[in-house]
């Protein structure tokens, strides 16, 4: 009778094969945690208010930022109104030219909000 031998994978091959589930794991692990940080929309909805400021600025990336002053809420203690400021950035160039020249009106914007931000999207 001829007994058949067990190949055992030399432990080179099973260092190497653990280095390579491990790499793919942590690789999957890294893009799910980019993607939820940095592209995944966390909340969206819109703001109506008066488009306050309008403008393109940037250091190395160029981002058009905009500043609208939502409808105010009256103090409980006096007769004093309180206003809130909504900021945002938008990327598509003929939107933001649009918004340039309807600066004081009142609009209503559509959001999307990320939960961090990228140097190209803007600081908002």
């Amino acid at each position: 009778m001829v007994e058949k031998e067990t190949i055992n994978p030399t432990p080179k091959k099973k260092k190497r094969t653990l280095l390579l589930i491990t790499s793919a794991v942590l690789l999957v692990v890294i893009c799910i945690v980019v993607y939820f940080s940095y592209y995944f929309v966390y909340s969206e909805g819109s703001r109506v208010g008066i488009l306050y400021k309008f403008s393109k600025k940037g250091t190395i990336f160029k981002a058009y930022e905009g500043a609208m002053v939502l409808p105010g809420v009256k103090s409980q203690k006096g007769s004093s109104v309180y206003s809130n400021m909504f900021y945002f950035s938008v990327d598509d160039e003929k939107l933001a030219k649009n918004l340039m020249d309807s600066q004081g009106m009142e609009l209503e914007v559509h959001y999307n909000q990320f939960n961090n931000g990228l140097p190209w999207r803007g600081d908002t």
